[in-house]
């Protein structure tokens, strides 16, 4: 969903705990393996840890350095820019897991952004970042509960 100041994935239902949606999404080494909007992530689960990232907004991968900034495990993560002051925008990424019951969970992430070029930042970029964000929510489900349904059989 897109919306003035904001991009929204849907919010889809995991057939996995909430702690096994934590772990793939905190994983950042094994993002190739399943994140087709993101392939790759480095840097460390720690507060204000800078993410090294590979994004695929419609026209390749493109660089991109954000830092982590919230960690509420095993339901909240937040990645933001660097933000500093007089920047044009501003964005902080959530990525929010829910527990349904012990076996399921739901998922969605939203970017939010402030700042004076918001506009015309969400013009140019809010449909690939929405179809971003939905890719990954729909890749994350199939790791996930791949993961999960491996676990039950051991």
């Amino acid at each position: 969903m897109i919306n003035e100041s904001s991009v929204e994935s849907d919010h889809i239902t995991i057939h996995a705990p909430a702690s096994v949606v934590w772990d793939v999404i905190v994983d950042f080494e094994n993002y190739p393996r399943w994140n087709q909007f993101c392939p790759e992530v480095r840097g460390e689960l720690k507060l204000g840890a800078p993410l090294a990232m590979k994004v695929d907004l419609g026209n390749g991968l493109q660089d991109q350095v954000e830092y982590i900034t919230t960690i509420e495990a095993p339901h909240r993560i937040v990645w933001s820019m660097e933000n500093k002051p007089g920047d044009p925008v501003h964005a902080d990424r959530s990525q929010v897991v829910t527990p349904i019951d012990e076996h399921s969970c739901s998922y969605w992430s939203i970017d939010e952004f402030s700042g004076e070029h918001v506009p015309a930042m969400m013009e140019a970029l809010a449909e690939a970042v929405e179809r971003g964000f939905n890719l990954c929510a729909g890749n994350l489900k199939a790791r996930a509960e791949a993961l999960y349904a491996e676990s039950k059989k051991s």
